[in-house]
């Protein structure tokens, strides 16, 4: 005798009931359907619309060495010249003073495909957590990169030459940041966090869950203990006490160089409703001597696309002509001492005269104003002026008068980075 064939329900529901049975049988088999006819589709246009794969990016050593770690614990590669094949999961070191890079967030080799970049300065450590992009074209989804910013500075552009948008994360020790389409300056030093932006609109988070959003033209800070400030202008004055509204020795060293002569002085004083300081120089006649103030800044400005200088002066005193012979002598004279991006420690200077040279001495690196009334300077873009040798870090400034006898007031002293 044959075996009979099993059957999912007991006989005895199929042989009182079969009607029932089959009805049952019906609306599983539909109820299997549906869902198989809801999820497919589903599933299909999920993985459409969501589904992501991994892009490369090309690092771009600038000047010196990048080391490249590839993987937690591996040896880092010198990385000394373009490579194409950054993955993400990486991390970048930037060492010694004058190292940069850039980290083309990119899909090919052709820099035309750069979605967005970072620059890398000396002294940072950050890592390329996550960098991916939909699988399929058809996804409206944006291009999705994560960073982690351990310590020094970055500045992310999140400009992307391609229709799809790009969002950026960047992980802090205190908090993140979200990033929308623009450029955006990071440093962190010491446990504190810097964030200022030129264009676009970051939203920034701290570990207490506090929460601030930073537009164009704006900065804010943030440590461990303290959320992110209210946001302010993004333009830093990297000089203290330029207003002298405190004594010259907290942060302003004088100095004179008379040999045998009697030396000039600088004083803080008032004068037509401001604080200023003003150098002065009276004695023998026809002898060189200088006197001026200088502050030590020490400050990196890799990061700035602006550095403008500006101050008030006024002359009212000055017996050598011009600049004297080497035009080296103006009765006021600003000089920035920098190292550039290539190592170097170079000087910017700008004087100030009002007495006309003699004819066979010419003046350079200054200009004629006006004696015995204020006049506002503001230098040019250093940044853009001094491109072929931008500067990297500023090391100290110093305003100075210097020839014979000579007078003159300064107020209102800065230079501003943004």
């Amino acid at each position: 005798m044959s075996a009979q064939p099993s059957l999912p329900f007991p006989r005895s529901l199929w042989q009182n009931k079969p009607e029932r049975m089959a009805w049952v049988v019906l609306l599983s088999a539909f109820s299997v359907f549906v869902i198989l006819a809801v999820s497919i589709p589903w599933t299909a246009n999920y993985l459409l619309h969501h589904a992501t794969s991994p892009m490369v990016a090309q690092l771009k050593p600038t000047v010196g060495t990048i080391l490249l770690y590839t993987a937690a614990g591996a040896e880092p590669i010198a990385v000394t010249n373009a490579r194409d094949d950054v993955l993400q999961g990486s991390k970048l070191v930037t060492t010694g003073e004058a190292t940069q890079g850039v980290l083309a967030l990119a899909s090919g080799t052709n820099s035309e495909q750069s979605i967005g970049a970072v620059h890398l300065y000396p002294g940072t450590d950050v890592t390329l957590l996550r960098l991916q992009q939909p699988r399929f074209q058809r996804s409206r989804e944006p291009y999705d990169v994560r960073l982690r910013l351990t310590e020094g500075r970055i500045r992310v552009f999140t400009n992307s030459r391609d229709k799809r948008a790009l969002v950026v994360r960047v992980e802090l020790p205190n908090g993140y940041a979200v990033l929308s389409e623009g450029s955006y300056n990071f440093s962190v030093q010491e446990g504190r966090t810097e964030l200022s932006v030129s264009l676009g609109e970051a939203r920034l988070f701290h570990r207490s869950n506090a929460e601030l959003v930073v537009g164009p033209g704006l900065r804010t800070w943030m440590d461990s203990e303290q959320p992110p400030t209210e946001a302010i202008s993004a333009e830093r004055n990297l000089i203290l006490a330029g207003d002298f509204g405190s004594s010259l020795s907290e942060n302003w060293e004088v100095y004179s160089e008379a040999p045998y002569v009697a030396a000039g002085s600088v004083e803080l004083g008032e004068q037509d409703g401001r604080r200023v300081a003003h150098f002065v120089r009276l004695g023998e006649d026809g002898v060189h001597t200088e006197v001026g103030i200088r502050q030590e800044i020490d400050q990196d400005v890799n990061s700035y696309d602006s550095m403008v200088f500006r101050l008030d002066v006024r002359l009212l005193r000055q017996t050598l002509r011009g600049a004297g012979e080497k035009s080296s002598e103006f009765p006021l004279r600003v000089e920035i001492a920098y190292t550039d991006i290539y190592g170097k420690d170079l000087t910017w200077g700008h004087g100030f005269y009002y007495r006309d040279p003699p004819q066979e001495w010419s003046v350079s690196g200054g200009e004629k104003i006006t004696p015995f009334t204020w006049y506002f300077y503001e230098s040019p873009n250093l940044i853009e002026l001094l491109r072929d040798t931008r500067p990297a870090r500023i090391n100290s400034v110093r305003l100075y008068a210097s020839g014979w006898n000579y007078e003159a007031m300064i107020s209102e002293v800065g230079l501003f980075v943004e």
